[in-house]
């Protein structure tokens, strides 16, 4: 494999896509950038659209891309769920297809929440909180370096991706 410098890890949601890019040069992996695609804020009124937070996902999505290289042929990505709330779930779908239509080329690995939780909290059914304090002491950094938790799972996505893709690896 040619060398790797950088991983991407997402929480995909259409009110706040987490992202996460991963400096692996190194021993171990450094956070270069973190942060979360807003779909709902301060400056978004109610007539805004989802073809406008889909468009702002992609954007985000596609600057990552050209921004980061060379990145691992593989993107991380927390897998979504189905629930009882049909129009959440369909959210949800249409957020992952937005970031996928900016991947192509890149293998696409998703972790079941579930799994992620195992490895980065320590137990399947960690507490979000649980996940964010221990994903922010693996990468040596404070809590407050995730402003909420679609930045924290998508430290700890983009953590098991190199856990198990890049590290194993070696």
């Amino acid at each position: 494999m040619s060398k790797v410098d950088f991983i991407l890890g997402f929480d995909p949601s259409l009110n706040g896509t987490g992202y996460c890019v991963l400096d692996v040069r190194r021993k171990h992996p450094k956070i270069t950038e973190v942060g979360t695609v807003q779909g709902r804020n301060k400056t978004w009124g109610e007539e805004d659209t989802t073809s406008v937070k889909l468009t702002l996902i992609s954007a985000k999505t596609r600057e990552l891309v050209a921004k980061y290289r060379p990145a691992y042929p593989s993107v991380f990505l927390e897998r979504g769920f189905s629930n009882q709330f049909n129009n959440s779930t369909q959210a949800g779908f249409r957020a992952r297809g937005a970031l996928e239509a900016e991947l192509v080329g890149f293998d696409i690995v998703e972790f079941p929440p579930t799994q992620v939780k195992k490895v980065i909290g320590k137990e399947g059914f960690a507490a979000k909180e649980t996940v964010a304090e221990s994903v922010a002491e693996f990468l040596n950094v404070p809590m407050e370096t995730f402003a909420n938790d679609n930045e924290s799972d998508a430290a700890a996505v983009a953590v098991l991706g190199w856990l198990k893709h890049v590290k194993g690896a070696k």
